[in-house]
């Protein structure tokens, strides 16, 4: 399957993949040097292991909804079909939404509070790969991803 790129993709993919990994090493940083591996499970803890789970669990359904069509990069090819069935039902990023709920979940899972606010940092980024890859469905769709997005919330269920 021939796919065409969007070349903007590296706006997101190297700030995104900087800050992720940036967030993980000062979890771990926090974790190891500051808590000296103590850990007391707290609330905190468990609000971070389900936003984590929920995170996960939605961009595995969001993945294999898309079956064929998934690429990690802003891709589309000939024979593309808009995708509006399951979750894309009720969302039209839920991948994303499923990475921007497990993002922070991680260092909350290790009371990272460092970590924490590197991994919001993510916002910006998906919200700029959201935009431009909103860009490119038009480009491909036309109005049928016009009408798409008039029914349907980008992100956050009957929210955004």
């Amino acid at each position: 399957m021939m796919f065409k790129t969007k070349g903007t993709d590296l706006y997101f993919i190297i700030p995104a993949s900087l800050i992720f990994f940036s967030a993980l090493l000062v979890t771990l940083w926090d974790f190891v040097k500051i808590r000296e591996m103590a850990y007391h499970l707290s609330l905190v803890n468990v609000v971070g292991l389900g936003l984590f789970s929920i995170g996960v669990s939605i961009r595995i359904v969001a993945r294999r909804t898309l079956g064929k069509y998934f690429s990690s990069g802003l891709k589309t090819s000939q024979k593309h079909e808009l995708i509006k069935h399951g979750l894309y039902k009720h969302i039209r990023h839920p991948a994303y939404l499923g990475s921007l709920l497990l993002s922070p979940g991680i260092p909350l899972i290790f009371s990272s509070f460092y970590g924490l606010f590197l991994m919001l940092l993510l916002v910006p980024c998906f919200l700029y790969r959201v935009k431009i890859e909103e860009s490119m469905l038009i480009e491909k769709f036309g109005n049928e991803y016009r009408e798409y997005m008039k029914n349907t919330k980008r992100l956050i269920p009957y929210v955004y």
